[in-house]
């Protein structure tokens, strides 16, 4: 039960987590989610999770970098071949030596062997943490492809430094020459493993599909299986697993995909479950890194033999060695892809430097040094390096979530605007200009789109000016019906309810809450009086219909001053904020027009509104095109924002036949015929 309640823990954190990023955008999501998982260890609960190496790289570490191997592009990791492997393996060997001679000279105490193990655990970089450290800027594409090469590979000469590191430990023993051979062995034989197992599961899937096979579902489970699979087989075979998962991603990678609707099908699948596959499993390397931390650190910082500022130091100059080391090897190894001028070639390289982060793979690997030594004693300097293991992923960790964005080109919210929100507009302006054509609905749609799409790319700012400028035109709005009140032109009822809308419509979420309980208390007061008083049901309902349809009419009619007033706002708000509102505006009147409560339902469940979609997604295909064919956005870009109007289209036609049954029992509850 205590396994059942961590899983829904950190599945609940990694939605927590997701919430936080948006709501906090500069602050790196990787922080966020160690964050909540060093919270979830310090919970009453008591939540934990021991970090079993074998088992964390077979069921995370191997599907993210098969997945990451599939989506790699081979042919730029080809032509940077010889930086890409001498950083995986000639640079992890230097990191040894010097991390392991410098951690025997801070701490003598600690065998030499111990230390050639700590600076085998902290030599390779961790791919998912480089990743997601990377998302949200644009690096250039040659430091990329290294980081991305590097990470794929480096782990199995990581894992194989540190195993005769160990033995070494163990045993006093030690062989260059048996080590070498032993990489050499492991990562070609462990690479072959992947790409035999691609290739009988290729030779499966042709064989099934010649028997006219063709579940996505059983084929999807199959490709699941994959990184498990070649992960298990090499490591049973004595191989490495990890680059075994990464050979069978990159041989799926090469696999020719016919056009055919099953492979159509399969790839959309495919996608939509890797994507929340990766996220999820990414998420969970990083909420467990936060959930060892505390423990890791408080056994040392709670242990009074130990001086706490010299540890902090001790730290601190293994992170500095750690990245002097790196940056002078990248700038010897990979001087050539850094760039033509001195300036870009030293900053490519600090970057390069800076992302070589450490992990949750590193800390598994420190969760494998032995409890106890061959003569039977406990092996007593081991809750020390997993501090200084713990210490370095975190300082590194820092360093390069700070430093990589202000060296980086550009972010990603800081690059040119969108395209996309200029093509919404003009498949916005093609619709209104059908003429005999009611395409209310779609207009809807496109507007709440263009809304969505700009309030993504809002700074602090632009949020506090998008705020004064709505509260400035409920004021306005406000006081015209304040005018008309008193000039005896809407009575007291009209009054009451035109205000209540308008409260709703720009108060807060809490208040929103607060009049949407007090409409529903008279609503339930007045379904009472009908009860008491049957004959008056159909006078009341005429009432109320006459009074939505006066608050509509208002509503629409005030809309026509509310843009001219926003419209008059344009020299003194920025003009996208105007827009915005403007938009909102428009979208809310149309939403009047199409009546109120289940009214609005039954109009967005019809069929005619599907097929009203449909022909929203053929102007917006046609608008594309057009913005292609002027250069305003480029190929790649039109066929991403092509994709994105095929799943909504996808989305749209399944929904069809849901909204035929929706709209039935809509007709049985109300009477109201179809």
């Amino acid at each position: 039960m205590e396994l059942v309640v961590t899983v829904v823990m950190l599945l609940f954190a990694i939605v927590v987590s997701n919430v936080l990023d948006h709501v906090f955008p500069r602050l790196p999501l990787t922080l966020i989610q160690i964050g909540l998982g060093a919270a979830l260890a310090l919970l009453p609960m008591h939540i934990s999770l021991t970090m079993n190496p074998e088992v964390f790289m077979a069921l995370i570490i191997a599907p993210l970098l098969f997945r990451e191997a599939e989506e790699t592009d081979l042919a730029s990791l080809w032509r940077l071949k010889r930086p890409v492997i001498l950083m995986a393996f000639l640079l992890v060997f230097i990191t040894v030596f010097a991390i392991g001679l410098s951690a025997h000279w801070l701490v003598p105490a600690i065998p030499l062997a111990a230390c050639f193990a700590l600076g085998a655990i902290l030599g390779p970089t961790d791919v998912v943490t480089v990743s997601s450290l990377t998302s949200r800027i644009k690096l250039n594409d040659n430091v990329m492809h290294l980081l991305l090469g590097e990470g794929l590979i480096n782990d199995a000469s990581g894992l194989i430094a540190f195993r005769f590191s160990v033995a070494a430990l163990l045993t006093g023993a030690f062989s260059v020459f048996s080590a070498s051979l032993d990489l050499l062995y492991s990562s070609a034989v462990g690479a072959l493993v992947g790409l035999a197992l691609i290739a009988v599961k290729q030779r499966v899937v042709v064989g099934l599909r010649r028997l006219s096979v063709e579940n996505t579902a059983a084929f999807m489970l199959l490709e699941f299986l994959m990184p498990f699979l070649s992960y298990l087989v090499a490591e049973l075979l004595g191989v490495s697993g990890i680059l075994a998962a990464v050979a069978a991603g990159s041989r799926q990678a090469l696999y020719f995909k016919r056009t055919e609707l099953f492979e159509a099908e399969f790839g959309a699948t495919q996608h939509t479950l890797w994507d929340m596959a990766t996220f999820t499993l990414n998420s969970i390397v990083f909420l467990l890194l936060g959930l060892q931390l505390p423990e890791v650190i408080r056994h040392i910082w709670e242990n009074q033999a130990y001086d706490h500022v010299f540890l902090l130091f001790c730290v601190t100059v293994l992170t500095l060695i750690l990245m002097a080391v790196r940056f002078l090897s990248v700038l010897f190894i990979a001087n050539t892809a850094m760039g033509a001028a001195l300036r870009e070639k030293l900053k490519n390289t600090l970057v390069i430097t800076l992302s070589g982060v450490k992990g949750a793979v590193s800390l598994a690997t420190a969760f494998a040094l032995p409890l106890v030594l061959v003569n039977g004693q406990p092996f007593a300097e081991r809750p020390l390096l997993l501090f200084l293991t713990g210490g370095v992923i975190i300082l590194s960790l820092l360093l390069a979530m700070f430093f990589i964005p202000l060296l980086a080109h550009t972010r990603i919210g800081e690059q040119e605007r969108d395209p996309m929100g200029d093509i919404l507009r003009e498949t916005v302006a093609q619709l209104r200009a059908q003429d005999g054509v009611d395409n209310g609905a779609v207009i809807t749609h496109y507007l709440r789109r263009i809304h969505q799409l700009e309030h993504a790319e809002y700074g602090r700012e632009d949020k506090k000016g998008l705020r004064a400028l709505r509260r400035e035109y409920f004021q306005v709005e406000l006081q015209a019906l304040k005018e008309r009140f008193r000039a005896g032109e809407i009575n007291q009822y009209a009054y009451r309810d035109y205000k209540e809308l308008l409260s709703v419509i720009h108060r807060r979420l809490a208040r929103n809450i607060l009049y949407g309980a007090a409409a529903r208390l008279r609503q339930i007061k007045w379904l009472l009086t009908h009860l008491r008083r049957p004959a008056t049901r159909a006078k009341q309902e005429v009432l109320m219909r006459k009074r939505r349809h006066e608050l509509r009419d208002s509503f629409v009619t005030n809309t026509e001053l509310v843009l001219a007033y926003l419209e008059g706002k344009r020299g003194e708000y920025p003009p996208l904020l105007v827009d915005t509102l403007l938009e909102e505006r428009r979208e809310l009147a149309e939403k009047m027009r199409q009546g109120f409560h289940g009214g609005v339902l039954v109009n967005r469940l019809h069929r005619a509104r599907d097929d009203e979609m449909l022909r929203g997604y053929y102007v917006e295909r046609r608008v594309i095109h057009q913005f292609l064919e002027r250069g305003a956005i480029t190929q790649a870009q039109a066929n991403g924002m092509r994709l994105q109007v095929n799943k909504l289209e996808t989305f749209t036609l399944a929904h069809n036949k849901d909204s035929e049954e929706v709209l039935k029992l809509i007709s049985l509850i109300s009477r109201r015929p179809l």
